[in-house]
Parts: structure tokens; sequence; C-alpha cells
């Protein structure tokens, strides 16, 4: 009996101290006064139910802890775990202790109630962080449901720069790691009593937040308790992203067509062969152009374009392709996401009030559109009414050869609206021209984007490059017809900025997305003067439109500016945010 006492007491009084020590060096470093916080009901609690589970354990002759060396291993595991896996043990390591008390009590509880069955969750919960924690130090970001959205829409190619030799290393690490672990813990606990597990879990835990009530109030934080908050966290994110996804498809499946409302275009009667261009575009940041001042010259054909009214304050609705282009195509406000049901959108798709006004669709995507996933079925809903669809397998460029072929076989006289969206300049960045690079050295590899910062940017800067000979072949292939070429990009990219890298960071909680270089994107309309001599609303729209240039305006207005350009009378026009009016509202939302 004696001995008994003696090896769990050791055990106890070693963990305790070296934890004391830890929290008093915490408290010093801060110099504040002790204060009680909210938890610290949870540090009597939970050494309650230890006692009365010893008093349980006493009545009907079983252990009341675990043996001495099974502690001694789950210390060690817990030490070892945290060490590895703990993202917080690297900003707060002082603050170890907590968690390495509350790890203890958590593998113990789950053991008691799952028995050999924690197996399972321990290698799915350890391998899941330490990628998560291999993302943050190359990326800048933790997982969150915008970036478990990002990983749901990811394409094939998307997916393929993240994969990198070092990433499936840490994986293949990850899972052996994973799984030595698991046979530690194995090892340590098969032969203890569920209930002696239970009474050690919930001194551990006890142990763990009693320490944190040495924590300041105004200094304390849920993650130090990790594993424990961090799986609310990661249920949530996954539970939001998911949820998020099926509102957003089925709120644009409910939408009623425009088009189903009375609706007359008064400056075509048909057989003039107007061309319109809807270009929403992928990734491309303003300040990244040269048309807006950038040092660089990644935009040299579209800055000697007389018939070009550039917008170069354009503010992006929101960091999600599937969003921004809700936003741009429909009558939404701001970032859906957050937008009060006033500001949802209550019609569908422009581009249909165009085609019950004579217009003919078709559409131009880029190679996503295979997939069935929330973009590409958010976006097909929106372009339902196009005649025929393509798509662009391998170069961007291929979307021209398909322009011409639609062009040779649709009569002359035929009104034509073009719908354009393929990857454009979003990450991985490997859409420019490897033949002749216009920055190089380029590289489009994201293994630790931040050591290849010149080659990342120089990569980007010549996807930009790339879409600028894009626009100029478009341009060159329709220009023989009256034309106009609306552009806008749905979202930007992180740089470095912020320490943060590509899609995934955008989405970081702390980070404020309109606050950012990110939602300042690349905006233009481009005309011919075929186009501006075929009717003086055109010429008078055009003229208020580069009036306009210089103000703020954002993704919601390109709906109305659409109607008013073409003078599509609808009970959903709204002039305040039609960019040819002269009585045209700014934005006025959050921007950089």
């Amino acid at each position: 009996m004696f001995r008994w006492v003696k090896s769990r007491l050791l055990f106890l009084v070693v963990v305790l101290l070296a934890a004391a020590f830890m929290a008093w060096m915490g408290a010093y470093t801060w110099r504040v006064d002790f204060e009680f916080p909210w938890w610290g009901a949870g540090s009597v609690v939970l050494p309650l139910l230890a006692a009365g589970g010893m008093l349980l354990a006493r009545r009907l002759k079983r252990d009341a802890l675990p043996g001495a060396g099974a502690l001694w291993v789950v210390l060690l595991l817990s030490f070892a775990v945290d060490s590895i896996c703990n993202l917080y043990a690297y900003s707060m390591p002082w603050q170890l202790h907590l968690s390495v008390l509350m790890t203890m009590g958590f593998m113990l509880l789950l053991w008691a109630l799952l028995r050999s069955g924690a197996i399972v969750f321990w290698v799915l919960f350890l391998v899941l962080e330490m990628m998560q924690i291999c993302g943050y130090e190359q990326y800048g970001s933790r997982i969150n449901s915008l970036v478990v959205a990002e990983i749901i829409e990811a394409s094939w190619e998307e997916a393929q720069v993240y994969l990198t030799p070092i990433n499936l290393g840490v994986l293949v690490v990850a899972v052996l790691l994973s799984v030595l672990f698991c046979w530690g813990l194995r090892a340590a606990l098969r032969k203890q009593q569920s209930l002696a597990l239970f009474n050690a879990a919930c001194l551990f835990g006890g142990a763990s937040l009693s320490l944190g009530l040495l924590v300041p109030p105004g200094k304390q934080k849920q993650d130090f308790y990790w594993p424990v908050p961090e799986l609310p966290l990661l249920y949530s994110a996954v539970s939001e992203a998911l949820t998020i996804n099926e509102a957003t498809i089925n709120h644009v499946e409910s939408l009623a067509s425009p088009a189903g409302q009375p609706s007359v275009l008064h400056t075509l009667k048909g057989g003039e062969g107007v061309v319109l261009v809807v270009h929403v575009g992928e990734s491309i940041r303003s300040d990244r152009m040269s048309l807006n001042g950038y040092e660089r010259d990644t935009t040299p054909w579209l800055r000697q374009q007389q018939n070009l009214i550039n917008f170069p304050s354009c503010i992006s609705a929101a960091c999600d392709t599937c969003k921004a282009e809700i936003a741009i195509l429909t009558d939404a406000r701001r970032d859906i996401m957050e937008a009060t049901p006033e500001m949802l959108p209550k019609t569908g798709s422009v581009l249909e009030l165009f085609t019950a006004n004579g217009f003919e669709m078709y559409s131009f995507f880029g190679r996503r559109c295979a997939q069935k996933l929330k973009y590409d079925r958010v976006v097909l809903m929106l372009t339902r009414r196009s005649k025929q669809k393509f798509n662009a397998p391998g170069s961007p460029w291929t979307s021209v050869p398909q322009m011409q072929e639609v062009l040779q076989k649709v009569p002359a006289g035929q009104n034509l609206l073009f719908f354009v969206n393929n990857e454009g300049s979003h990450t991985p960045f490997e859409h420019y021209d490897r033949q002749n690079v216009p920055f190089a050295p380029a590289a489009s590899h994201f293994q630790n984007p931040a050591a290849q910062a010149v080659e990342v940017n120089n990569a980007y800067d010549s996807t930009i490059h790339y879409t600028d000979e894009f626009f100029r072949r478009v341009a060159g292939t329709i220009g023989h017809r009256p034309f106009v070429y609306l552009y806008v990009s749905d979202h930007g990219e992180y740089l470095g900025h912020d320490g943060m890298w590509g899609r995934a960071a955008l989405g970081e909680k702390h980070i404020n997305y309109h606050a950012t270089a990110g939602c300042k994107v690349g905006m233009f309309v481009l005309y011919n003067e075929a186009f501006a001599r075929l009717n003086p609303h055109f010429a008078e729209k055009l003229r208020q439109l580069r009036a306009n240039a210089g103000l703020v305006v954002a993704h919601e207005h390109v709906f109305h500016t659409l109607l008013g350009l073409f003078k599509l009378e609808t009970q959903h026009y709204n002039p305040e945010l039609d960019l040819c009016s002269p009585t045209v509202q700014p934005y006025g939302g959050p921007q950089p």
C-alpha cells in the first residue's frame, strides 16, 4: 500500500511543482495582480469529481488511480504531443504546462471512454494538427471555415501546388509519429481500469484549470488548454464551410430570373452584330497592373489603348470566387456571407436580361467547371442561358479559337454575349508564356513561398502579363464587330503581405480582408469606335463612364452599369449603382 501511494504521490508532486514553477514565471512576466477568471468553476468541479471517483473506487475495491509507470508514459507523450502539434506552444512556450496537463487529462479521459477506439481519434487529430502547423509556418493561416471552403473547392491544379515533396514528407512523418504515439499510449493504458483513468483525467484537467487561475483574466486565452478548445474550432470550421456552401447554392437556386419581369432594350433593335464581353477575371490585384502605376510593365497592351476606361479603385465583394461572382452578376450588395437579408441578391443573373433582349450567350470557362462543387454549380446557374459552354483545357488562350469558332458560325448581324471566367492569375500562378517569361526567374510552387518570394512574385506578375495578351487576342478576334468589353477581377491574392501567401491565407479570421491590398482588384471597360458610333446613347454613357473612373467602385456596380450602358429598362435597375449615371454613388464600405 505504501509503495502504491509513494509512487503516485512522487509523480504528482513532480508534475505539480514543475507546472507551478512555470505558472509563477508566467505571472512574474506579466507583473500584475492575480484575479479569479470565469473558468475557475472547472478547477473546483473536476477535483471534486476525482475525489468522488476515488471514493467509489475504494468502495468497489478497485484502483483509484493508474499505475505510476503508465502516468509517466502519459506525461512524456503529452509533452511530446504539445511540443510537436500545439501551435500555441511556439508563441507561448512558458504556458506549455497548462496544455500538457490538459492533454494528459484529455488523453486519459478519452481512453477511459473509448479504450482502443481512441487510437482512431488520435491518429486523425495529430496528423491534422501537424499539417496545420506546417501550413501556418509556410502560408500564415490556420484551419478555419474559409480555408476548409477553399480546400473543398480546390481543383487538382490548385491542390498540386501544395503537394510539394516537403509537404508530402510532413504528411508521412505525421502519420508515422501518430502511429508511434498511439502504440505508446496503448502499451501504457490498455491494462488500466477505466475508473482509475477517469479519476486521473479529472485530477490533471482540474490541475490545469487551477493553475490557470494564476493567469490574469485580461491575459487568459482558451488556447492555453489545448487540445480541448481545438476540437470545437475544427468542428465549426468544417460545419460552417459546409453550411455556407449549401446556403449559397440554395439561395442562388431560389433566385427568380430578372427576365421574368418586363424589360426593354432601347438602344439596339437587332442586326447590329454587337459583341458584349463580360469577363470575370481571376485574382488580379489593381496595384500589380502597370495600367495603375505598377513599376513593372505587366499590362503593356492595355496601356496603349485609347478607348479604355480604367477603374483603379475597385473593391471586391469577397475573397471567395463564388461569392464574388454572385455580387458581380446579381443585385447583391457587399459580402453576401455577412450581408443582412436586405443586402442579399433578390434576383438572378443580369446576363439573363440580355439573352431575353436579343443577345445570344456563349460562356468560356477554365478547367474548373468540370467540378461539381460550389463554384461550378453557382456559376453554371448564373450562366444557365448560355447557348453553348466551352472549357479551356490547358492554357486560357485556348478560349480565343473557341470564340473564333462562334463568330464564324453565327450570323454577322446577331448580337452576342460572351461570358468569360478562366484561371488567369489564380493560385498556383502557372498561366504565363513559358517560352518567353516576362519576369524571370519565375516559380509557381508554394513550398515555403516566403523563401522564394522573388520567384513567386515574378510568376504572379507574369500571369498578369499573360492575361494582358489574352485581352489583345480577344479584341483582335472580335474587333471587326462593334464590341464593348467589361473586365473585373473576383478577388486578389496575398503575396507576402502580413506574412501571408496565396489563397489559404484569405481564411484567417483575425484578418479584415477589406483592409488589405488583396481586396482592390482590376477593372476596366474597353470598346471600339464602331460600338461608340452605333447609338448616341452609347457615346454619352461612355463619356459619363470615363468621368466616373476616378471613383471608388465595387462589384455591386457591375449589374446596374451594364443595364445603364445599354439602356436596358427593368425594375431591377438602380441608377445610384450605375457608373454610367451622373447620380451614381461611390462605394462607401470598408477598404484599405
